[in-house]
C-alpha cells in the first residue's frame, strides 16, 4: 500500500473521532442550564458535524480510489 493511501486511511480513520471531540468539547463551551437545545444543535450540525464528516467521507473515498488505482482495478 502507497504511503498516501495510508495518509489518507489514517486522515479517514481520526477524522471521525475528531469531530466527535470537536462537538463535545463545543457542546460543553455552549451548553448553560436554561437554554434551549435547538440553540447550539443547529449550529453544530452546521459548523461541526457536516463538515467533519464530509471531510472523513472525502478522505475515505479517495484512499479507495487511489487505492483501486494502484492495484489496476
Amino acid at each position: 500500500m502507497s504511503r498516501r493511501v495510508r495518509i489518507l486511511a489514517a486522515l479517514a480513520t481520526l477524522g471521525l473521532p475528531g469531530t466527535y471531540l470537536a462537538a463535545q468539547i463545543d457542546f460543553v463551551r455552549r451548553h448553560t442550564p436554561g437554554i434551549l437545545p435547538q440553540r447550539y444543535w443547529l449550529p453544530q450540525l452546521t459548523r461541526i458535524w457536516l463538515p467533519g464528516l464530509a471531510a472523513t467521507l472525502i478522505f475515505a473515498l479517495a484512499a479507495f480510489a487511489l487505492h483501486r488505482r494502484a492495484r489496476g482495478d
